[in-house]
């Protein structure tokens, strides 16, 4: 770890210690994040992770970046996951493939502490993104768009969304995709979600009714936005990652201090070599994850062909292995971890999202061997 991403880490540990942990449950009970919060959250950049330090962010590499969402997401999934979506997912695609104006009005927005969203998800086609059925149409200067999206992270709390929708064919699948920025609009309708886990994260319902965008904010050309949304989840993917790391280790560490204060038996639940098991395992898993996460990341800095497998090959192993952890946690806390007055038991509802989000474990071993074989490369 090199000298910059370790003060870096430090400075997010600090603030999740100081601010997130003490309101984490409350965060979950209400659903919401609160707005002191979430002020302090954009003051520190954590919504422009990715934003280049000219339009006004800290212009982290996705290394850095992910050692920022771990210390996050050990206090809070919630605000761990507004700041992959708005710093990365958003921020990437705007970086990378945006135009000079584009770059100058939506970066810098994020660097004054906007919140952006990624509007990709409907309820016909989860998996399947190259089927979506929001259409826009091409009318003069501007594209209206209308349809619905679904399981939007960040929606109540976002300036600005990056929306998926189909210009081409429906036939055309993802040769028929273009990816649009979209104002804040009395034209998107927001109905908030009650989820599972990552709770105060804002999922929610968006309907798109008649919006009128000008052309000028498309990124890229008409019909070519699925690879630049595909580019955006290869990178999503591993700062999602990133967040069940740093779930996995709150969860060990809460089975750690349990384990060397209560006692079964005539003696401490750690001197049970069963314990002991679990825990070995645990650490195991989450060091390995760790390995496999920073690898990724570092492929996505290098621009890396191997960037599609390895993200992929990240995401899908944490979630499996942070699934594992969690439950081997709760097993060690017993009843109280199963308690709604544990940690554990939030953590346990927090860590399956990462088998879900952003591709689901099935979608990621399509990826995997579709790399394999030579059939996914980068632009």
């Amino acid at each position: 770890m090199s000298e910059k991403t370790f003060l870096i880490r430090n400075v997010a540990r600090e603030f999740a210690e100081k601010y997130l942990k003490p309101v984490a449950k409350k965060i979950d009970e209400e659903n919401r994040i609160p707005e002191d919060i979430i002020n302090k959250a954009r003051e520190m950049g954590f919504f422009a992770l990715r934003v280049p330090e000219e339009y006004g962010g800290p212009g982290l590499s996705l290394q850095e970046s992910v050692s920022v969402v771990e210390e996050l997401a050990y206090a809070s999934s919630a605000l761990a996951i507004m700041s992959v979506v708005s710093g990365d997912m958003v921020a990437y695609p705007i970086m990378r493939y945006g135009t000079d104006e584009q770059k100058e009005k939506y970066l810098s927005l994020l660097g004054r502490g906007g919140i952006g969203a990624f509007a990709l998800t409907e309820p016909c086609c989860g998996s399947d993104a190259a089927a979506i059925e929001t259409r826009a149409t091409r009318e003069g200067d501007y594209y209206v768009i209308t349809g619905q999206k679904i399981f939007i992270t960040n929606a109540p709390y976002a300036d600005f969304f990056l929306v998926a929708a189909r210009t081409g064919r429906p036939e055309d699948r993802h040769r028929g995709v273009s990816l649009f920025i979209l104002d804040k609009s009395p034209c998107i309708k927001i109905s908030k979600m009650e989820m599972m886990g990552y709770r105060g994260s804002g999922t929610s319902t968006l309907y798109l009714e008649d919006c009128r965008v000008p052309t000028s904010n498309i990124i890229g050309r008409e019909n070519e936005g699925f690879k630049k949304i595909m580019m955006a989840l290869n990178e999503g993917r591993i700062t999602t990652a990133a967040t069940g790391l740093g779930i996995m280790r709150a969860a060990f560490d809460l089975a750690f201090e349990y384990s060397n204060q209560r006692k079964s038996m005539g003696k401490l639940l750690i001197d049970h070599q069963m314990v002991q098991y679990m825990l070995s395992e645990m650490a195991t898993l989450i060091e390995a994850s760790r390995l496999l996460i920073y690898e990724a990341a570092r492929a996505s800095d290098e621009n890396r062909s191997d960037l599609p497998k390895l993200s992929s090959m990240a995401k899908l192993f944490t979630a499996k292995s942070g699934v594992d952890v969690v439950r081997m946690a709760m097993q060690i806390l017993g009843g109280i971890g199963y308690s709604r007055d544990s940690d554990v038991e939030r953590l346990y509802r927090d860590i399956k999202m990462i088998e879900i989000g952003d591709g689901t474990n099935e979608v990621q071993r399509m990826v995997i061997i579709r790399s394999l074989q030579g059939r996914i490369r980068l632009e």
